[in-house]
């Protein structure tokens, strides 16, 4: 998926599996438009069990597990099969959060069986208690501290390397890998960050996709201190058109990304406006990925979630 990426002009978005319960009908609902928008690639989000309780047995508590969207491998598989047709190529998420290596082995194997051909590796978010809030990123007996870490594991599977030294079949996956171009937050510097990011995409990345962000400057100025440092892999821009005020002030704290002044400034004017603030969204959004496309960006990355009016951003900048 590398090579598509690098002929420019490519589109992708990222989905969540469905609520436990619910039909992956309402996947094909939000992508069948966008497919025949022309996107290349789906990126699938994978999320982690959650503490959602305790059961006691005697004069012990033992937590209850449960995840509340699962389905990250059977939405990759169904989106294999849906879109072949059309070359959409879906992209599961591997995270760090909850698995052993082996578990992760099993995983990537159970993925390449369906047909899947590139991944994203990620830390992962941290598990959340029974109170809803993230608990401490701790990694399982077992399993990755870190995504460099994930991302070794997956590129030694190219070689035949599986885990304990075992060898097997090949299996090629293209690895995605995630940046930020304002810092990981648990990072000490955006240069500490960078080099870190180096280390990482020597363990075998093909492409960066970015944190979401609101200010162009940022991101061609991390693009030019990656390079400064010998990152040479492409590095796609991940957006988000907001329709709600409630995201400039809940954006900043949980993605750990700015907005621009102007941009807070006119969404404070629209804030009890939802048609006008909705707008305001798209419009900047078009603006970005123009400013974007003049700078050099290999490609375009949007979140789908919340609703985010994405077709029409895309329908817009076509």
């Amino acid at each position: 998926m590398v090579d598509r990426i690098k002929q420019g002009n490519v589109i992708s978005v990222e989905i969540e599996p469905p609520i436990l319960g619910e039909s992956i009908q309402q996947v094909y609902d939000i992508l069948d438009p966008l497919v025949a928008l022309g996107i290349a690639y789906v990126d699938i989000t994978y999320h982690p069990e959650e503490v959602v309780g305790f059961v006691e047995r005697g004069d012990q508590r033992f937590p209850l597990h449960r995840r509340k969207k699962p389905g990250t491998v059977g939405v990759a598989g169904a989106l294999v099969g849906r879109y072949q047709k059309q070359g959409i190529e879906p992209v599961p998420h591997v995270i760090c959060t909850g698995f052993n290596r082996h578990e992760t082995e099993e995983y990537l194997i159970e993925l390449s069986y369906l047909g899947v051909q590139n991944v994203l590796a990620l830390r992962g978010d941290p598990a959340r208690g029974p109170d809803g809030k993230f608990v401490p990123f701790a990694a399982v007996p077992g399993g990755h501290e870190r995504a460099g870490s994930l991302v070794r594991q997956i590129a030694d599977l190219r070689s035949s390397t599986y885990v304990g030294a075992e060898t097997g079949m090949p299996v090629d996956f293209c690895i995605g890998a995630a940046c930020y171009p304002e810092k990981h937050s648990l990072a000490q510097s955006l240069q500490a960050d960078i080099n870190a990011l180096k280390e990482k995409v020597e363990q075998g990345v093909d492409y960066l996709v970015t944190q979401m962000f609101f200010d162009v400057d940022m991101y061609s100025r991390f693009v030019e201190k990656t390079a400064a440092v010998g990152i040479a892999v492409p590095i796609v821009p991940a957006l988000f058109p907001f329709t709600s005020y409630k995201y400039v002030t809940s954006l900043p704290s949980f993605f750990g990304c700015s907005i621009p002044a102007e941009l807070a400034s006119r969404a404070e004017q629209y804030k009890k406006k939802s048609e006008e603030m909705r707008k305001l969204g798209i419009e900047w959004c078009v603006q970005q990925c123009e400013a974007l496309r003049k700078c050099g960006a290999p490609s375009l990355h949007f979140y789908l979630h919340r609703n985010a009016p994405v077709a029409e951003v895309i329908k817009l900048i076509r």
